[in-house]
């Protein structure tokens, strides 16, 4: 698998181009099926077949995509007699900012009669189409939703009430709920969950039935957003998605929510000197939800963190010219570890090998002038520190190799 990745470049942002292909690798290790799964890109819908239980899905990426940051995801099940479809959930995020799983169902013991007792296999599939897609695309395992219309919907009172304590939400379409006065959910998992309930005022019997599930889940402290879509039937019109405020719900309790917890984690990354991790925080949300007033915040620290951060290691850099060796190195050292989980904490690793490659060179060099000069014993001593402080060297391997053939040579130890 090949994903092409679209990152942006400043004076303290480096342009990276990554390509995923140890990705593949998993997955032509994985299984022979892996050939059949085809590349993904921004904006485009695949079908992809699911090596263990061989069970086909639709994914949807976003025309926004990026790998630079988790997005959030959307496992959609499709109504009665249909098949996989990301509808309705990529028109009404208008293809932006999720991730949209269009799911099959795993068996027809399930799909006929939904029962709360034949999930198993629907619970295996739910967990490879997400392996899946997390070791092609970047998933905010925060931030799955799970959803459907008709029959989807009411498979999201079943399946999805049994994976409360993974979703971020369940929105029900077109539906009320299965069994409505039976197996109630975890008092302790429904409490506070996010519930978004749709459905046409005149879709009889569904709407009726939804109305009732509004007062079940309700009652068990559920947090529940109910939508009662006027003039509408079970066969929405074509100005239905102009009744609705779904995108506006999925935004509120997906990226928003992210934003805010990310936040809290930068600014904590930030206060206790983990200023890397808080700079790549601030630039993963600062993308999130751009025209908010929260990630104008995050793109100003990220702003602020980059340049004071190129400056310092500038100066780190131009201090290796003129400090000692062990000096520049100390500090190069506390910089990358306070910048970890950053681009530049790459650059001072990188600019850490080119000082140990220098050094040992240099020292490789000496011994060598005096393995030239038939002084083995100095020769030998010289190499003998090489070996020690400089395993991680570039040549290392090379003058091990050159070592063992002098001390052959020579019959020295």
């Amino acid at each position: 698998m090949k994903t092409r990745l679209f990152l942006r470049s400043n004076n303290f942002f480096r342009s990276v181009g990554i390509v995923c292909s140890n990705t593949l690798l998993l997955f032509l290790l994985h299984s022979s099926l892996a050939a059949e799964i085809p590349t993904l890109s921004p904006g485009r819908e695949v079908r992809i077949t699911a090596p263990k239980t061989e069970k086909t899905f639709l994914l949807y990426v976003p025309i926004d995509y990026t790998d630079k940051r988790p997005f959030p995801v959307i496992f959609c099940y499709h109504g009665y007699r249909g098949s996989a479809t990301t509808w309705p959930f990529k028109q009404v995020t208008k293809g932006e900012g999720f991730i949209i799983v269009g799911m099959n169902y795993a068996t027809d013991a399930y799909y006929h009669k939904l029962r709360f007792t034949t999930t198993a296999p629907e619970k295996i599939f739910f967990d490879e189409a997400l392996e899946i897609i997390s070791t092609r695309i970047n998933v905010d395992q925060d931030y799955i939703f799970m959803g459907g219309y008709s029959q989807g919907g009411y498979s999201t009172t079943v399946l999805g009430e049994q994976l409360l304590d993974r979703l971020a939400g369940n929105l029900v379409l077109g539906a009320g709920r299965c069994y409505v006065d039976m197996n109630p959910p975890s008092a302790e998992l429904i409490r506070g969950h996010p519930f978004f309930y749709g459905v046409g005022e005149l879709d009889d019997p569904h709407y009726p039935r939804a109305k009732r599930a509004l007062q079940f889940y309700t009652e068990c402290g559920a947090d529940v957003t109910f939508e009662g879509w006027e003039g509408e039937t079970h066969k929405l019109s074509p100005q239905w998605m102009a009744k609705t405020r779904m995108r506006e719900w999925l935004i509120t309790y997906g990226p928003m929510k992210q934003v805010e917890s990310e936040f809290e984690k930068a600014q904590i990354a930030e206060k206790n000197g983990r200023l890397g991790e808080a700079f790549t925080l601030y630039t993963q949300i600062a993308e999130i939800l751009p025209d908010t007033e929260l990630c104008r915040a995050a793109k100003e620290s990220a702003t602020h963190l980059g340049t004071q951060a190129e400056t310092q290691f500038n100066r780190l850099k131009k201090m290796t010219d003129e400090k000692p060796y062990a000096q520049s190195v100390k500090a190069l050292e506390t910089f990358r570890d306070k910048y970890a989980g950053s681009v530049f904490k790459e650059h001072a690793t990188q600019l850490l090998s080119e000082l140990l490659n220098a050094k040992a060179d240099a020292l490789e060099g000496r011994a060598r002038e005096a393995e030239a000069g038939n002084n083995y014993t100095r020769a030998l001593q010289l190499y003998k520190l090489y070996l020690t402080h400089f395993r991680e060297a570039e040549r290392y391997a090379e003058v091990q190799k050159h070592v063992k053939a002098l001390k052959d040579k020579t019959g020295m130890k």
